[in-house]
């Protein structure tokens, strides 16, 4: 009798001890697709930094320098990086990312008043509904809701694709809690 009430206590102790293993296996392997991941995540990044550091191209470089600042968190070196070449960003295509890594740098330091204004240039240079939501949030974030609701109205009304779903519904609501604010009826007649 005694064998059988040991032997039911073994299974258990065995149940849980296996099952633990199992668990254990289980977050292994989780942690190993994630590493994997995000060390193809890192090599795509660097890939797209020696490019830029490679390609020939003094504004690609800079462009690189700033992107790899940015990256470690020295949004004051993105800036010291960038500012004073800016002239030298001819293509509008890297004019707009220089000027959109400068408004990031001055939106991380708590200035987005300043970030506003490096965003405005980002959209004249890359007019697209998501740089246009950009420029919305740091006007919105500045406390110009008057410019924010505008920028948001046109987000919605002008889309390209640029702009994932979650940046659309972000604009209609924000659109509407602005109003509110503002105390503007939005019903039509």
């Amino acid at each position: 009798m005694s064998t059988t009430i040991s032997t039911g206590k073994s299974t258990l102790k065995d149940l849980i001890k296996f099952g633990c293993l199992g668990i254990l296996i289980g977050f292994i392997i989780i942690a190993i697709v994630e590493i994997k991941i995000s060390y193809q995540n890192i090599m795509a990044l660097r890939q797209v930094l020696l490019t830029r550091f490679e390609s020939g191209s003094e504004t690609q470089y800079l462009l690189g320098q700033a992107g790899y600042a940015g990256l470690r968190g020295e949004t004051q070196e993105v800036i010291s990086i960038l500012l004073p070449n800016i002239s030298k960003f001819t293509d509008r295509r890297e004019a707009s990312e220089a000027y959109s890594l400068l408004g990031t740098a001055e939106f991380q330091l708590g200035h987005p008043q300043l970030a506003a204004g490096y965003f405005e240039l980002m959209y004249a240079n890359n007019p697209t509904s998501h740089n246009l939501y950009t420029l919305a949030l740091a006007y919105d974030h500045g406390g110009d809701l008057e410019k924010a609701l505008e920028k948001y109205a046109l987000v919605v009304s002008f889309q390209d694709g640029t702009a994932p779903p979650n940046e659309i519904v972000y604009a209609q609501q924000r659109i509407q809690e602005i109003m509110r604010i503002k105390g503007i009826n939005n019903q039509s007649p």
